[in-house]
């Protein structure tokens, strides 16, 4: 199992460390004029309730999802003027807020599992990848330290290794 960019738990704990990650992204950024804009972008996050407006907030968002985005904003505008989001609500049949909290089974998995995450990443942070390779017996962590949300993206060849890495080494031991 590869968990890439992942957390154990969704809800207002999950949204707290979600805000100290982007106050973060803010103070390394805090002289980019855009940064207003991503910061809205955030705080518009509550009036999304379909495709068009998802969409929209999605491509504010999309510079706090890099480590870099403006010092690579050549590279990554094409993605981000190309980005289409389909609305999910977060809302159970009772419309309450979803609340997910898987960690109290993690340490019952036996699966091979690796963890990736990037240093910069404000959805699921650092703090996240670390308790899901604390709490998943045996499981590898791989931190992409010059990574935000899209690892895969920012440093694909680190990314690519890693997980052929884990999948052959996987495959050798399970034959």
């Amino acid at each position: 199992m590869i968990l890439y960019d992942s957390a154990p738990v969704t809800g207002p704990e999950h949204a707290a460390d979600a805000m100290l990650q982007v106050q973060s992204f803010a103070a390394r950024h805090a002289d980019n004029p855009e940064l207003p804009e991503v910061l809205a972008a955030f705080q518009a996050i509550p009036t999304i309730s379909d495709d068009v407006r998802m969409t929209a907030v999605a491509k504010g968002l999309m510079p706090s999802y890099f480590a870099d985005y403006w010092g690579r904003e050549e590279e990554f505008a094409p993605l981000r003027a190309s980005l289409r989001s389909a609305h999910i609500s977060g809302l159970d049949e009772n419309l309450s807020p979803h609340v997910v909290d898987d960690r109290a089974d993690l340490g019952s998995l036996t699966v091979p599992t690796l963890v990736v995450v990037g240093r910069h990443d404000v959805i699921c942070g650092v703090r996240w990848a670390e308790e899901l390779h604390r709490l998943i017996p045996g499981s590898e962590l791989l931190i992409l330290e010059n990574s935000g949300h899209f690892g895969h993206v920012e440093e694909p060849a680190a990314f690519s290794q890693a997980v052929t890495r884990f999948v052959t080494t996987t495959a050798r031991n399970t034959q």
